[in-house]
């Protein structure tokens, strides 16, 4: 690198001298050229004094002027200055005529060949000479060449003193060859300085450039003798110099006698081992094979030798070395010396040991597994190359039987189906190097059929061909027994031996995918009736008739009428390739007489459903076996005869999507969605003894922008079946306390409100809290709020419910039985319940306009009621004549259609201004 540098720089530094020199010359050249211009200016100008215009003036330019005076003294004169002045060639006189330059006289005798004539046409008159004429200034040309040879010209306009106008132009002519060697000459001193110069530049350049070299040579010297030192004192192999049998020490062999690793391989410093000879420290079994090598080496019977050998270390321990023994080059009258190098091999020979211990533990281990190891070719006959004993265990053959295929190859033990998918199996992992693990059957030497687990993988040479396979095949017989158990009772039902709903549901999700035009559908028959039984006659009575049931209808199974378990108390038949449904709905009519007959004893029917899955792809198991329970339910309705039919069709398909489409409006409202569309509406509730509205209860409505409105009596099962109803009904609390607050900022506050609670909220947590917090919060009075609840909740927990309305009735809120008399109704227990009020259901009202007044009880639950110290509040009033009735009778208050619909929010704040004596202004 430092080499090219120096040339790098040589040639720059020329260059640069070299166009140095060259711009001297130039420039001296430019300015001997102007000098000699100049001279040759002058010496024209010099001339033109000396003719004499009045002579000039008076020759013509014809042949006449050659016997003119005039003509005769200027011939003289040029003749003179040519003959006389050097390095003048030519001079002469000339003139312009009609455009064109003449000769009026030359400085050339009349017999010479270069002599122009009076008026001779000078042809090759160029711009300089015109320019003489023009300019009236001396003009020297650029060279020019015309008929005679090459010249240089100074050219001087002859004026007539007394016009100033010009009259002639002298030339003077140069010869160019003359011209330039006179300009030569002047630079001849210039040139020696130039080349004495470059010759000097051109030594020192050596100079440096052998300076450089040397500079170079010495730091390579320097920096190959420090990686020499390096190598030396860095080498992982032990480097020393050996003088016949003793090592040569630092002071004797330079600097370089023995490195740092030949130290740290034989544990000993150099100093110890200049005192010591290298048989000293050589082991004793090793030391007669070196001596012998030693000793052809040093007669020259051979050039050198290496050899494995164990070395003595200070602490008594050996190390395993490999030595090569060499001559040591390059040290003239020195043969004794020689060069011995070292490497450890202590951790190879270790690792060798270990291996063989490996292999002796490997034949061991191969020994006693369970199962054969193996090595084989990689073809179609798993040519074995090695076996392990467990062969004979596994299969029954000798491992000798397998090897090269002498007896059998193993392809030959392998079940014939299983062949091709392990050769496939391996032609897809082989190209991956992925491990291979398949699980096959093989034939063993006395017919036995063995499950076998084979775990192995590919062996590849450097150039990734496949070499060999190498792996273990396990027996898995018992495990296969263990698991096909498993998987027997994961699949079937344990106490009536059929498939479970897991298997069911497997198989329905694999039918579902498959492309198929035949006709499929699902038949459950509910038996939930028979859980009647088991409170009677105990779970074993009831299990034998399902077992029963279940060998009965297994008689009607074939290849395409599968039976499962699929839940309690419930059979499911899996039918396919059925003609149409009158085959289908024969075929369950003749199982509903077959369990009709089974359980005539017992007196208990059935439902048996009907689902067509046909060639539905996406058709979800789940989903599939919810509409089959949804038919079974509505054919045990069926009332007609013990065991009805009924084939799951596009309204009970359109009552389950209503269904998830209410799901759906009600989760909105228990997630606090502002658009969802619950809202309320308020029925007021008239005071008999006033004839004014006291109160209001709070109905609430659903409007889906899918359904429409939807019915309470729809909404509100759906939400307490999903539990929605805790946070719908803090929904339905929060829009009946925003409008109380209404009411008593209008100054109503006399106004009550009553909400209806299911027993599902009133048992939830904190319920009691919840509800008083949010009454705290609006900042209403606990005195305008009623809880309605239907008496058949309290059949649901009678003391928790009745605890919660104590509570809330000691906080100040109204406590209302709804619908009394139609439900959980029990005289002994009506004067324990915390309530204040009852309110009649519509039935009873209902009843006054078919009834005579004597007949009809409600003047009795009217009396019962106000005895028990409730007042009464009658529902469904729509005819005066049940008002009268009931106010005759000494009823509190009434609700229904001949008081009010229920009205919107505003309508009902309107009704409350109207009976105030107030107008719409008032709001």
């Amino acid at each position: 690198m430092k080499a090219s540098r120096i040339r790098v720089y040589t040639v720059i530094f020329t260059v640069i001298i070299l166009s140095l020199s060259g711009l001297y010359l130039r420039f001296e050249w430019n300015r001997y050229k102007g000098i000699a211009s100049s001279e040759a200016i002058m010496l024209a100008e010099s001339l033109e004094s000396v003719l004499h215009p009045e002579h000039i003036a008076g020759l013509t330019g014809d042949e006449q002027d050659l016997e003119k005076p005039e003509y005769i003294m200027t011939k003289t004169s040029l003749q003179r200055l040519a003959g006389t002045t050097n390095p003048i060639r030519f001079a002469y006189l000339m003139a312009e005529r009609e455009g064109s330059v003449v000769f009026l006289v030359d400085s050339e005798p009349p017999d010479s060949p270069d002599y122009s004539p009076p008026g001779q046409v000078y042809e090759e008159a160029g711009e300089a000479i015109r320019k003489a004429f023009t300019s009236g200034r001396t003009v020297l040309s650029e060279l020019q060449t015309d008929r005679w040879r090459t010249w240089i010209s100074a050219l001087v306009p002859i004026k007539d003193p007394d016009t100033g106008k010009i009259i002639a132009v002298l030339g003077i002519d140069y010869p160019a060859s003359e011209w330039y060697a006179r300009i030569w000459k002047r630079m001849i001193p210039d040139g020696i300085i130039v080349i004495s110069i470059l010759l000097l530049f051109f030594a020192l350049l050596r100079t440096w450039s052998q300076h450089s070299t040397l500079k170079y040579l010495s730091e390579k010297l320097v920096l190959d003798e420090a990686l020499y030192h390096s190598i030396f004192d860095q080498a992982p192999i032990g480097i020393a110099i050996v003088n016949n049998k003793n090592f040569v020490s630092q002071s004797e062999y330079g600097q370089m006698a023995i490195n740092p690793m030949f130290e740290r391989i034989l544990g000993w410093e150099s100093d110890e081992l200049s005192k010591l000879n290298w048989m000293e420290i050589t082991h004793p079994d090793d030391l007669q094979a070196d001596l012998d090598k030693f000793e052809q080496f040093k007669t020259g019977k051979i050039n050198d030798y290496s050899m494995e050998k164990r070395f003595l270390r200070p602490d008594g321990s050996s190390v395993w070395t490999n030595m090569q023994v060499s001559p040591l080059l390059g040290v003239a009258g020195e043969n004794s010396m020689h060069l011995c190098l070292l490497e450890d091999i202590s951790a190879r020979k270790a690792a060798v040991e270990a291996l063989k211990e490996s292999e002796r533990s490997k034949s061991v281990l191969l020994s006693h597994l369970p199962g054969m190891a193996y090595r084989c070719n990689y073809d179609r006959n798993w040519t074995m190359q090695y076996v392990s004993y467990g062969c004979f265990e596994l299969t029954g053959y000798f491992p000798e039987s397998l090897v090269n295929n002498r007896d059998l190859s193993y392809n030959d033990l392998i079940v014939p189906e299983y062949r091709d998918l392990l050769w496939n199996e391996w032609l897809r992992l082989l190209p991956e190097r992925l491990p291979f693990r398949y699980e096959y059957e093989i034939i063993t030497a006395n017919g036995e059929r063995k499950w076998v687990l084979e775990l192995a993988e590919g062996i590849f040479n450097r150039r990734g061909d496949v070499e060999a396979l190498e792996g273990i095949v396990i027996d898995i017989s018992d495990r296969k027994k263990i698991e096909n158990t498993l998987r027997y009772n994961n699949e079937h039902d344990r106490w009536t031996g059929l498939f479970n709903r897991y298997c069911l549901e497997n198989l329905l999700t694999g039918d579902a995918g498959k492309q198929t035009a035949e006709k499929r559908a699902v038949v459950i028959v509910n038996l939930s009736a028979l859980q009647s039984l088991t409170t009677v006659y105990g779970f074993h009575y009831t299990q034998d008739l399902i077992k029963k049931a279940a060998d009965t209808l297994g008689g009607y199974c074939t290849d395409k009428r599968l039976l499962f378990y699929a839940y309690e108390n419930r059979f499911v038949f899996y039918l396919k390739e059925y003609r149409d449904k009158s085959e289908l709905l024969e075929f369950c009519e003749t199982l509903g007489n077959a369990l009709e007959s089974l359980f005539a004893s017992e007196r208990i029917g059935g439902g048996i459903g009907i689902v067509e899955t046909g060639q539905d792809k996406d058709l979800d198991a789940d989903l599939l076996l919810k509409k089959i329970l949804i038919a079974s339910e509505k054919a045990v309705d069926i009332s007609d005869r013990a065991f009805g039919v009924c084939f799951y069709d596009g309204e009970m398909e359109r009552e389950i999507i209503r269904e998830q489409k209410i799901k759906r409006e009600l989760a909105r409202v228990a997630a606090g969605d502002e658009n969802s569309g619950l809202f309320l509406q308020y029925q007021p509730i008239l005071d008999l003894r006033s004839n004014r509205v006291c109160g209001f209860e709070a109905l609430a409505r659903l409007n889906s922008e899918q359904l429409g409105l939807v019915p309470p009596l729809e909404f509100i099962p759906i939400a307490e079946e999903t539990k929605l109803i805790v946070p719908v009904g803090r929904n339905v609390f929060l829009q009946a306390f925003r409008f109380l607050k209404k009411l008593k900022e209008k100054g109503f506050d006399t106004i009550n409100v009553f909400i209806n609670v299911s027993a599902i909220q009133v048992l939830a947590e904190n319920f009691t809290d919840d509800l008083l917090e949010m009454i705290t919060g609006m900042q209403i009075l606990p005195d305008n709020i009623g809880i309605e609840i239907t008496e058949s909740v309290f059949s649901v927990d009678y003391q928790g419910i009745n605890r919660v309305l104590g509570t809330l009735r000691d906080s100040g809120l109204h406590v209302a039985i709804d619908d009394f008399g139609t439900g959980y109704s029990s005289l002994a227990r009506e004067r324990e319940l915390n309530v204040d009020c009852l309110k009649i259901d519509k039935f009873f009202v209902d009843k006054l306009l078919t009834l005579s007044a004597e007949d009809a009880i409600t003047a009795d639950i009217i009396s019962m009621a106000h005895r028990l110290g409730h007042s009464v509040v009658a529902e469904g009033v729509e005819h005066e004549g049940q008002k009268e009735y009931l106010l005759r009778n000494g009823c509190d208050k009434i609700q229904g259609f001949l008081v009010a619909r229920p009205l919107d929010e505003e309508a009902a704040l309107e009704l409350i201004r109207s009976q105030a004596g107030t107008g719409p202004e008032s709001t």
